[in-house]
């Protein structure tokens, strides 16, 4: 995992939105957004052996009621992880990827995924007890995926703006390889670029929103049970290359899109079934003039 060299304000807790967008790497800050939109994914929210929306919420809401319970003595905390850690299926989709037991729900209605260790969490009185996870305090408060160094401002924005929950959004924002290929289907269909002055449209909202939900819905995933990818840039875990062969070896005009949704296909009307649902998703966009690609 990568970290960036310098200080960062708290990248868990919206106190400061406009300084925090200045602080994170390409202008745009994706942590934590509103109440209810955030991202855990960097802790390894999603590496579960069932990541279901409600099991996953379900393993939330139980840490954070027990941790608030907890003395917050380094002990008492050390002993919260091994209580989750033997209550909890230890089996990982990916083995090498930590997933952090600290992760719960936080705010004021509790309504977002976030850090149980931060010094602005329930119950630790400015406390930071992030130097006790696994990666450190340091990491915790600096490191930034590669979206916000890879994916322009104005998408990253109209992102934030539209996530409609946290769970879906810890899942697309991650994706800065599948995300521009969506904008860049978009985009070409629309005929302009796709700017935060777009988001006023209702029509456009509810259009984008039905895109990004793709990644949580996709239902030609080679495994059903495993929604996310693995997103850090160190070689662990790439993404399989779009196989056609059972489809008959046919060109897709969403090959770009298919691979970056981790698609299998074991035959042409298979393929023809998937090409039609994205068909039907960026429908409202326009007609296709060109096809997805990487920027």
């Amino acid at each position: 995992m990568e970290a960036i060299e310098t200080e960062t304000p708290e990248n868990h807790f919206m106190d400061n939105s406009d300084q925090l967008d200045s602080a994170a790497p390409g202008g745009v800050y994706l942590c934590q957004i509103n109440e209810n939109i955030s991202c855990g994914a960097c802790c390894g929210l999603y590496n579960l052996s069932d990541a279901s929306p409600g099991q996953v919420t379900a393993i939330l809401e139980w840490r954070t009621h027990a941790f608030a319970e907890v003395p917050r003595r380094m002990d008492d905390i050390w002993d919260f992880m091994k209580r989750v850690e033997a209550r909890e299926n230890q089996d990982r989709p990916f083995p090498h990827f930590h997933h952090c037991p600290y992760l719960g729900l936080v705010g004021e209605r509790r309504s977002r995924v976030g850090c149980l260790l931060h010094p602005l969490g329930e119950g630790n009185d400015g406390v930071d007890w992030r130097g006790l996870s696994y990666y450190g305090g340091m990491a915790c408060r600096t490191y930034f995926c590669p979206t916000h160094r890879r994916l322009s401002p104005e998408r990253k924005q109209v992102i934030r703006a539209v996530a409609e929950d946290w769970y879906g959004y810890g899942l697309i924002i991650t994706e800065w390889k599948l995300l521009s290929a969506f904008f860049n289907e978009i985009e070409s269909r629309m005929g302009r670029q796709v700017a935060p002055d777009l988001i006023e449209s209702d029509a456009f909202r509810t259009a984008l929103q039905s895109v990004l939900r793709l990644k949580k819905e996709w239902p030609f995933r080679i495994d059903p049970e495993r929604p996310a990818s693995y997103f850090f840039e160190d070689g662990n875990y790439p993404k399989a290359p779009l196989d056609l062969a059972a489809a008959g070896g046919a060109h897709s005009p969403f090959a770009v899109i298919l691979e970056e949704l981790e698609s299998v296909f074991d035959s042409s009307a298979a393929l023809r079934e998937a090409e039609a649902l994205l068909e039907r998703v960026f429908a409202p966009f326009g007609r296709p003039t060109g096809h997805s690609s990487l920027p």
